[in-house]
């Protein structure tokens, strides 16, 4: 009976719950027996933990209260041939070993390669956010290695899809932003500004912004000057409504920008890649 209960707690952490960890929290209380102790050196790290960097001052904080009062909440792994790796937890396994446990108290799951990503992704995501970077190349491993669909990945982080999806663009941002996001040197609003931009005028605003600490209004303001001094383009005729169904329903498979020009009864279909590995991926998908 307990085993269900686990079950139905971690149904729940992968469907459209708003709440997945306390959801998880829930299920780990009311299956209080399966909780076991390991050797703290049988539990290895998550292989696909999305987290890159971890704040060290947190992380001894956290070892500190586990000096104090134990581990109260136990970490969540899954069985490998090596031993046991984590699924959620990862933070408390670091500072339990900064502890100095010996052993620590665990829940053994069984979780498949893409609920171990998705379930670390959201625990993450709950707990302390990821930078923007991080939460956009989380995102991207699950439609490359897994074939997940954006609205797929929306209904199990508890997110609409045009929330992933402007996310996921950030990765379009050169590297020099991408490192800046990550580092909390410009905020995603600088990053949503930069990507209203053509890619040649991005690196130059950034450095702009670096260099003179321009707010993310400041920002704008420059952009919708530039803007201004342009010749305005030729107003396109407004597409019609079953072209932009199709588009968008391109878009939700092949995860990238669609684009379909038709006139006079022929056309043509642009779809967008910004990587090699981007293109590898589409026509793998266009090939099944």
């Amino acid at each position: 009976m307990a085993k269900k209960v686990l079950g139905k707690g971690l149904s729940a952490i992968i469907s459209t719950s708003s709440a997945p960890v306390e959801a998880l929290e829930k299920g780990i209380e009311q299956s209080a027996e399966k909780i076991v102790e390991l050797d703290i050196n049988a539990v290895l790290p998550n292989p696909d933990q999305p987290r890159t960097r971890f704040d060290e001052p947190e992380i001894k904080g956290l070892a500190a209260s586990i000096e104090a009062v134990g581990l109260l909440q136990p970490i969540i792994v899954r069985r490998t041939e090596n031993g046991f790796c984590v699924v959620a937890g990862e933070r408390r396994l670091r500072a339990s070993k900064l502890a100095g446990l010996k052993r620590i108290r665990a829940i053994i799951i069984e979780a498949d390669e893409v609920r171990n990503l998705t379930l670390a992704l959201i625990e993450n995501i709950q707990r302390t956010d990821l930078n923007p970077i991080e939460e956009a190349e989380a995102y991207r491993v699950l439609i490359d290695r897994f074939n997940l669909r954006q609205q797929d990945i929306a209904a199990r982080v508890g997110k609409d899809r045009a929330t992933v999806a402007n996310c996921l663009r950030l990765l379009q941002l050169p590297p020099e932003i991408r490192e800046a996001l990550s580092g909390g040197e410009i905020s995603a609003g600088h990053a949503k500004v930069l990507l209203s931009v053509d890619g040649g005028r991005q690196t130059a605003l950034f450095r702009e912004v670096m260099k003179k600490a321009l707010s993310v209004r400041a920002l704008e303001q420059v952009v919708q000057e530039e803007s201004g001094k342009k010749k305005p383009a030729k107003k396109k005729p407004a597409k019609e409504a079953h072209l932009r169904k199709m588009e968008e329903e391109l878009v939700s498979v092949l995860g990238t920008k669609v684009e379909i020009r038709h006139a006079a009864g022929k056309g043509k279909i642009e779809i967008s890649y910004y990587s090699l590995d981007d293109f590898d991926r589409i026509v793998d998908i266009i090939k099944k």
